[in-house]
C-alpha cells in the first residue's frame, strides 16, 4: 500500500512555512483534507497522513502531495510522479477533487480507485 503525505505546512527546522499561521487551525485544515482524500479514494484512514516535520527530503517511496506555495520555496520540482501540487485554497477548503485527479492520471497509487 502506498503512503500518502500531506504537507500544508512545516513546524520545525530552517523551513517553517504555515497553512494560516494557527497550528492549531492548520493541523485541523490539513486532517480535514486528509480525511476528504481517504474518503474519496476508499482509502483507511492512516494511509494518507499530515506531515508537519518535513525536511524537505523526498523518499521515493512515499506520495507526496505538497501545497504549491511550499513547494515553490522549497525549489523540488512539480514533474516528479511522487510529488503532487496542491492549491493552498484546495487545503484551506477541504476540497480534494483536483488532488484525486492527479493522483490517479499519475498513477501514483500503483493500484486502481473508483
Amino acid at each position: 500500500m502506498t503512503e500518502i503525505k500531506v504537507i500544508g505546512d512545516i513546524l520545525s527546522g530552517k523551513f517553517q512555512p504555515s497553512l494560516t499561521g494557527n497550528q492549531i487551525v492548520d493541523a485541523a485544515l490539513i486532517d480535514h483534507f486528509c480525511q476528504n482524500l481517504a474518503i474519496a479514494l476508499q482509502l483507511s484512514s492512516d494511509t494518507i497522513q499530515a506531515e508537519h516535520h518535513w525536511d524537505l527530503t523526498i523518499n521515493p517511496n512515499v506520495v507526496y502531495i505538497i501545497d504549491t506555495q511550499i513547494l515553490r520555496v522549497s525549489g523540488h520540482q512539480r514533474g516528479n510522479g511522487n510529488v503532487i501540487p496542491v492549491s493552498h485554497t484546495d487545503l484551506l477548503r477541504g476540497q480534494i477533487t483536483a488532488t484525486k485527479q492527479q493522483l490517479i492520471s499519475q498513477d501514483s497509487l500503483h493500484y486502481s480507485v473508483n
